[in-house]
C-alpha cells in the first residue's frame, strides 16, 4: 500500500501524490498523446505505465536520481501529476521542452498571473481543463481538480470538460 498525502497548503514536503491507476488511465485516454511522453515525476508508474504501448516513452523521478531539470530531450507531450509546491518551475521548464504538457492538479494553480505569463511567453494556451473527481484516498480540498492541458501554438479557446463540480 502507497503513501498517499494531499499537500494541503502547497507545501514541499508534503508533495507526495500518488494518481490512483484507473485514473491516470483516464487522463491519458482522453488526451490521446503521441509521439514522445515524458513523465517528469514518475513515482509508482501511474501515468507511465499506462502511457500507449505505440509511443516512446520516458521518466524522470528524483527519489531514483534522475532529475527533471536535468532532463534535455524534446518530448511531444509531459502528461504527470507534479509537486504542487514547485507548480511555477514545473511549469516553465516543461514548456522549454514538450509542446503539450498535461498537470493533474487543482484549477486555481493555473491562475497567477506568473503562471499565465509563462505560458503565455513561451508561445503556449491554456486548452483544456478535464475536470475529475478526487480520489477517494486523497483529501478533498475547495477547488476542483483537473488534468490541464496547455499547448505550444494552439490558438483557440480554452475549454472546461469532464465531471465538472466532484
Amino acid at each position: 500500500m502507497s503513501k498517499v498525502i494531499v499537500a494541503k497548503h502547497n507545501q514541499p514536503w508534503s508533495d507526495l501524490v500518488m494518481t490512483p491507476d484507473l485514473l491516470a488511465t483516464q487522463i491519458i485516454n482522453h488526451f490521446n498523446p503521441t509521439g514522445t511522453i515524458l513523465d517528469p515525476c514518475r513515482g509508482e508508474g501511474a501515468f507511465y505505465n499506462n502511457y500507449p504501448k505505440d509511443c516512446k516513452k520516458d521518466w524522470c523521478e528524483l527519489d531514483e536520481g534522475r532529475n527533471f531539470f536535468n532532463f534535455e530531450e524534446k518530448v511531444d507531450w509531459i502528461i504527470t501529476n507534479p509537486p504542487w509546491s514547485k507548480i511555477r518551475q514545473f511549469i516553465e521548464y516543461s514548456t522549454k521542452i514538450a509542446d503539450n504538457v498535461v498537470y493533474l492538479i487543482t484549477i486555481n494553480h493555473m491562475f497567477t498571473k506568473a503562471r499565465l505569463r509563462i505560458i503565455h511567453n513561451a508561445g503556449f494556451k491554456l486548452k483544456e481543463f478535464y475536470c475529475v473527481p478526487f480520489p477517494k484516498h486523497w483529501t478533498l480540498q475547495g477547488m476542483q481538480l483537473a488534468a490541464i492541458h496547455f499547448q505550444r501554438g494552439y490558438d483557440g479557446g480554452a475549454i472546461i470538460t469532464g465531471d465538472i463540480g466532484k
